[in-house]
């Protein structure tokens, strides 16, 4: 992961195509990791049990998310070639490894579909499931969308095309975005 004002110096050095070569062709932006291990840490301490996740709190943790832009962390995918997977979940050895306890071990599946330009997203049968959007996904592949919210458990991330983001992070630098 990236911090994401490191990515922001990236864009405003080199052009739209350098950034995509550089990082590949779509990113999850997510809140930075050490509150996660904070909350992990206090959750056990106190002994708490880790509940089911609630859908209606996506929207309100994706307001969160969104409000502290530049405080954020960006993970590239770079697939490379048409039918990469990408395991997430909290085993280290996940392609996208989260480490919050409400995140299955191996909890999904991104899949990069060249064709479309874009990545579906399939549950592994996680305890707390995996979100497009304010919808909890079933046993299918979802297909996402450029500036999709999706979430795995708790963990909140924003699904972003390269080129949006090298815009966004362009854009709010001189106060327009």
């Amino acid at each position: 992961m990236f911090p994401l004002k490191a990515v922001r110096e990236q864009a405003l050095a080199i052009s739209v195509h350098k950034f995509k070569d550089q990082f590949g062709p779509v990113a999850l932006v997510q809140s930075p990791a050490e509150p996660v291990l904070r909350r992990s840490a206090m959750l056990l301490a106190t002994a708490q049990t880790i509940g089911v996740t609630d859908p209606g709190r996506v929207g309100h943790r994706l307001l969160v998310l969104m409000g502290s832009f530049d405080g954020l962390s960006v993970q590239f995918l770079n697939p490379g070639r048409d039918g990469t997977q990408f395991t997430v979940g909290r085993l280290p050895e996940c392609d996208v490894a989260i480490a919050d306890p409400s995140v299955s071990k191996r909890h999904a599946t991104l899949k990069w579909d060249a064709a479309r330009g874009g990545c579906t997203v399939r549950d592994e049968g996680s305890t707390n499931g995996t979100f497009a959007g304010a919808s909890r996904l079933g046993s299918e592949e979802a297909a996402l969308l450029d500036g999709d919210a999706l979430g795995f458990g708790d963990a909140q991330f924003l699904y972003i095309l390269t080129e949006t983001l090298y815009e966004k992070l362009r854009v709010s630098r001189f106060g327009y975005g």
